[in-house]
């Protein structure tokens, strides 16, 4: 007869070495390759792992690149010096962010829509995914935290080059002379856009230096830290998924529609409060893209940077 006490448990340290082991080799290893080799149960093995080894199986993100340690290292100088920049109470009130975007029609059709007659001794049809996506538009918006500024949608097959850009540009400056006359007149306003190739080129650089057009610094491959990537555009394309449009004509009156009812106030809170929130997030990431993390800002950058500091030394 045996005698009473502790039934006996999977969760030895010789077998954690093993599960760990096997993980190096294979972070892929589903827990029924695991229990095979180990030679224990499913269950313990799923027990092991969450309780013990407190590991959880995630799919890897999209981001836009593999950032190298140069490229990080300058997201969070960048950002540090935006948020210096904040002290200064007038700062993000004077920031128009620019940016452009290709929204798609999607031809969607209802599954009864798409049936057709065929001899029953027929393949099913098959019809192209691309053909969703053969007309389209490109947008070009300037937003402050007050609203639009300038919008404008770009000719069929055009795309932004620096010639095209210097014409926005023009119209950019008409538009913040007539929509904030004070800015402009005291040439307080600062212009926040990505590194694409029509916005970087020599004479871009020109023209905003005839213009006298100042740039809030933005390091490349951080469409994270974009207004227009991160929320903008988004939002906007949200709104039309889904919606059957018979024209690239219908979907610019779509999304001015839109537009329109976007209330101010995500302006506001766009730019005063979920951007530098994100700057301080990729600071606290030490330049990782961060979306979908769970992350929780420091209280202030200088404590980012002490802790950032450490870190690299």
């Amino acid at each position: 007869m045996e005698r009473p006490g502790r039934k006996p448990t999977a969760s030895t340290l010789a077998n954690v070495r093993a599960v760990g082991a096997i993980l190096d080799e294979d972070r892929h290893a589903t827990v029924r390759q695991i229990a095979t080799e180990v030679n224990i149960s499913t269950g313990s093995i799923h027990k092991l792992l969450h309780n013990d080894m407190n590991l959880s199986k995630k799919a890897p993100k999209f981001v836009p690149r593999i950032l190298t340690k140069d490229q990080k290292k300058q997201r969070v100088t960048v950002y540090r010096e935006n948020l210096k920049s904040c002290e200064d109470p007038l700062f993000l009130w004077s920031i128009i962010m620019g940016d452009e975007s290709w929204f798609s029609i999607l031809e969607l059709e209802q599954k009864q829509q798409s049936l057709q007659w065929v001899s029953k001794d027929d393949l099913q049809p098959k019809k192209a995914l691309r053909s969703r996506q053969a007309k389209k538009t490109m947008m070009e918006v300037f937003f402050d935290d007050q609203g639009i500024i300038h919008l404008e949608f770009l000719p069929p097959r055009m795309t932004v080059t620096a010639q095209v850009y210097c014409g926005i540009l023009s119209q950019l400056c008409e538009a913040i002379q007539r929509k904030h006359p004070v800015l402009w007149k005291e040439n307080s306003y600062c212009l926040l856009h990505d590194n694409v190739p029509g916005h970087k080129a020599n004479k871009t650089v020109t023209r905003m230096m005839e213009t006298d057009i100042h740039i809030v610094n933005h390091p490349p491959y951080s469409p994270d830290l974009a207004p227009a990537d991160f929320w903008f555009f988004p939002l906007l394309k949200s709104k039309i998924w889904g919606k059957i449009l018979g024209s690239v004509a219908e979907l610019q009156d779509a999304l001015m529609i839109k537009i329109q009812y976007i209330p101010s106030h995500l302006f506001s809170e766009c730019v005063h409060k979920t951007l530098p929130d994100r700057w301080r997030k990729c600071i606290a990431m030490k330049g990782e893209y961060f979306e979908g993390d769970h992350i929780i800002p420091g209280p202030d950058s200088e404590l980012l940077e002490s802790s950032s500091d450490s870190e690299e030394d």
